[in-house]
């Protein structure tokens, strides 16, 4: 990779972002138009925002890395995220978008009345996306560092401008810079893919074989289910739900991007899978994807690929950054939150990412716990808060998610024969299910009295 060129490129459209979201920025008038952008976002953007939001370090960078080491099972990752997008699509999008609500947490106050239960269901989804978002950084880092790019000012220059902007023009802003940056990044990953299969005419040769990969087993429930369940209950999918101009827009844009995300983050995987089976050397530390694609192109292909994988850590991390600002600011703050104030809790939440992301290290391993954290315990109750026809039972959420949290720290300790994610949402549900039939005994002993 050229590196003059990759950090020109770089940015470039990193300026091209701040303006964008500095446009978006004027004429905020609340703390609701910070969160929910005025809840009318049509179709094209949102499509765009959900897109963006979930093809990021993970799905780009550590499949990329997983499928150089475990093969063609891999796109069950991507494919767990793609299916809870389509889920959204196909119904849960509408019934989350008819909640007058701006946060996921709310739901559950709404629906089993509890103001204590809405804090914990929220410090749960602030933990959760927290770690996702921290792993973005992660990515980032090592990414930067696997090219050959050492240099702490720049890192923290190119950093501040994401929450420059970010901080300035909220959901807004987010939704703006996610237009251009998929639009960047499916481009190039698309350019990317046509030249290597059009550069290669021997490629036929170097289908897989799977016994050059390690076992996948243990990690399928992991892949799969985690992000797909994670979809329905995640804070940034579900405040885009809120802020669409309507519900019918808002499965309709859930779906293509669905339909999107699994076109796009299948040349990641490709591009892993091929490096394995050709024999590229990578070394260790550095960035299977970019290695294939250097490996396969030229120095100005891989520089603009750098800048695709970038830009889809970045759109994915400020959609983090706002999400979790509103579960803070909506959740735990009472009365009304100025605009500044907002503001001022986005700035601090991605300066602790930044100083976080040293402390840690496997991004798709931290990812798949954060998934497993928020869907343990919080899965269960909102899915019957989404098609309860009745407010629900308070003891029933309780017990779900203290049965889910059990079972999340339980089967990480013991070890059992079955996928530990299932065990622990087995559990949840189990949870679920003693709640209400404690409930009916109690009403079944008032009515015999």
């Amino acid at each position: 990779m050229n590196i003059t060129v990759f950090i020109s490129l770089l940015f470039g459209l990193q300026a091209i972002y701040w303006l964008i979201g500095r446009q978006s920025s004027k004429n905020l008038k609340d703390h609701k138009d910070y969160f929910l952008a005025g809840k009318n976002v049509n179709f094209f953007p949102l499509m765009m925002t959900f897109l963006a939001t979930q093809v990021g370090g993970g799905l780009v960078l550590g499949a990329a890395e997983e499928a150089y080491q475990y093969g063609w099972p891999v796109l069950l990752y991507p494919l767990g995220a793609s299916l809870g997008l389509i889920l959204l699509g196909l119904g849960l999008g509408k019934k989350l978008a008819k909640f007058p609500v701006s946060t996921v947490a709310q739901i559950l106050e709404v629906v089993y009345r509890s103001s204590m239960l809405k804090k914990v269901a929220s410090l749960l989804s602030v933990i959760s996306l927290f770690m996702i978002l921290v792993a973005q950084v992660i990515a980032s880092s090592k990414f930067l560092l696997s090219i050959g790019f050492d240099n702490t000012p720049l890192f923290i220059a190119f950093w501040s401008i994401v929450i420059l902007y970010t901080v300035q023009g909220g959901l807004k802003a987010v939704i703006s810079t996610d237009i251009a940056q998929a639009s960047v990044f499916s481009f190039v990953f698309f350019l990317c893919l046509a030249l290597v299969l059009f550069g290669q005419p021997s490629l036929s040769l170097h289908l897989p074989s799977m016994q050059q990969f390690a076992s996948v087993s243990p990690k399928f429930s992991g892949w799969l289910l985690m992000p797909m369940m994670f979809m329905i209950i995640e804070q940034d999918m579900a405040q885009r739900c809120f802020a669409g101009s309507s519900p019918k827009v808002v499965s309709k844009a859930t779906l293509w991007a669905g339909i999107a995300t699994m076109a796009i983050c299948f040349v990641p995987v490709f591009l892993g899978v091929l490096a394995k089976t050709m024999g590229v050397e990578v070394v260790p530390g550095s960035s299977v994807l970019i290695a294939s694609v250097a490996h396969m192109t030229n120095p100005f292909v891989t520089a603009l690929v750098g800048c695709a994988i970038l830009a889809a850590i970045i759109s994915t991390a400020t959609s983090l950054i706002n999400a979790i600002s509103s579960n803070l600011s909506s959740d735990f703050m009472q009365g009304q939150k100025s605009v500044r104030l907002v503001r001022w809790i986005t700035a601090m939440i991605s300066i602790a990412a930044i100083f976080f992301a040293f402390c840690f290290d496997n991004v798709v391993d931290m990812l798949i716990q954060s998934y497993d954290l928020s869907v343990s315990c919080l899965f269960v109750p909102i899915l019957f808060a989404l098609f309860l026809k009745k407010p629900g039972r308070l003891p029933s959420a309780v017990l779900s998610i203290v049965f889910g949290a059990l079972g999340f720290c339980l089967f990480r300790i013991w070890e059992i024969p079955f996928p530990k994610e299932i065990a622990s949402i087995a559990l949840s549900f189990l949870g679920y299910g003693c709640g209400e039939l404690f409930l009916r005994n109690q009403i079944r002993e008032q009515s015999a009295a």
